[in-house]
C-alpha cells in the first residue's frame, strides 16, 4: 500500500484538480490494484453536490478508468440552521452505485479506480476533478490518494 498525504482543506474554490503519480515499479508486478481518494467533509461545507467530479486513472498514456461521481445528500438548509452537518449526509455516487466508504481511520475514501500492473515500468496518474464553469464550493477536506491491490 501507498499514500500520498498532504492534509489540506478546501476554503472557497470554483475549480479542483486533484493529481497523484507513482511509478509502477514501485508496486507489484502482474497485480490489479485501486485507487482511492481519502477525504472528508467539513461542517462548513458547501456547493460540492451541484457538479459531478470526473474521476480518471492513467497508465503510461493510456485512461484505464474513468467516470464521473457525484455527490447527493447536502442539505444546506440543515447546515446554515445548525453545525450537526455529518459525513453520513453526504454520498458520491457513480453510476447510482455507491463509491464512498467509511474507513477504519476515521476517514472516507472515494474509489478513483482501478490499474494493473504488468512488466513494464510506466507511469501511473489518479485524479478527481471538477472544472466546468465557475461554481463556489468548499468544505472537502483531503487526507492523500492511497494505492492498494485489490482483494
Amino acid at each position: 500500500m501507498y499514500r500520498f498525504t498532504e492534509v489540506v482543506e478546501l476554503r472557497t474554490i470554483s475549480w479542483l484538480e486533484i493529481y497523484g503519480k507513482i511509478r509502477s515499479q514501485m508496486l507489484s508486478r502482474n497485480t490489479i490494484y485501486g485507487a482511492y481518494l481519502v477525504m472528508n467533509i467539513s461542517n462548513r461545507a458547501y456547493g460540492l453536490e451541484t457538479k459531478p467530479f470526473e474521476i480518471s486513472v492513467e497508465v503510461g498514456n493510456q485512461k484505464v478508468s474513468y467516470g464521473t461521481v457525484s455527490m447527493t445528500g447536502h442539505d444546506k438548509k440543515k447546515q446554515q440552521k445548525d453545525c450537526t452537518h455529518t459525513l453520513r449526509t453526504m454520498s458520491f455516487f457513480a453510476s447510482n452505485e455507491l463509491i464512498m466508504s467509511e474507513r477504519n481511520d476515521g476517514w472516507m475514501e472515494i474509489k478513483l479506480g482501478e490499474f494493473f500492473t504488468g512488466e513494464n515500468d510506466e507511469e501511473v496518474k489518479m485524479s478527481l476533478t471538477e472544472t466546468k464553469g465557475y461554481h463556489l464550493k468548499a468544505g472537502l477536506v483531503i487526507e492523500g490518494i492511497e494505492v492498494r491491490p485489490m482483494h
